[in-house]
């Protein structure tokens, strides 16, 4: 399986997370969260205005492609002290075939590139669902731990209630 990450450009690959995201989300998420969270958050967070508008505000998207399918998507927010992991969401036939793990590495080999203005970048912290214990068990197996739990009101009557995890970003001298 070839795996590759390209950067998302145009309006055709917001159009493409957008479209990815709505299934993705309608998928995993409809046992740990209501029908109507999920659509107020796709709406919120997913949507091809939000989407622009983050990239407007420093979020960089990435589509995620298994033999030149897209098979998930990646949006990563550099912080003062980390890689902030926004989104790593993977459709669900591309499950359980290692794009999480090849995911981080990608980050991993990007924020530790020799000559890199970015390698004073020394961890990747993210957000989960307290509630979504398998993308927990992905992210412990992938070096991640938990650091805090946290209860996000994100407006339209809806709380997240998540932990913040964080890994160390694996240097090759490491």
């Amino acid at each position: 399986m070839r795996f590759d990450v390209m950067p998302v450009a145009t309006e055709k690959q917001i159009v493409e997370i957008e479209d990815a995201a709505k299934k993705v989300w309608h998928n995993y998420y409809k046992d740990i969260m209501s029908y109507e969270q999920i659509e107020y958050m796709l709406e919120k967070y997913q949507s091809k205005e939000a989407i622009y508008k983050q990239m407007s505000e420093g979020y960089i998207y990435y589509m995620l492609m298994s033999d030149n399918q897209l098979a998930g998507y990646l949006c990563v927010l550099i912080q003062s002290d980390c890689v902030y992991l926004s989104r790593l969401y993977i459709k669900a036939e591309y499950r359980r075939q290692g794009l999480a793990r090849r995911t981080i590495e990608y980050i991993d080999k990007f924020f530790s590139s020799p000559g890199s203005n970015l390698s004073y970048i020394k961890k990747i912290r993210l957000n989960v669902r307290r509630k979504n214990s398998f993308a927990i068990n992905v992210y412990e197996h992938l070096g991640f731990h938990k650091v805090k739990s946290v209860d996000l009101d994100i407006g339209g009557g809806f709380v997240c209630n998540d932990y913040i995890m964080e890994r160390k970003i694996k240097r090759s001298s490491d």
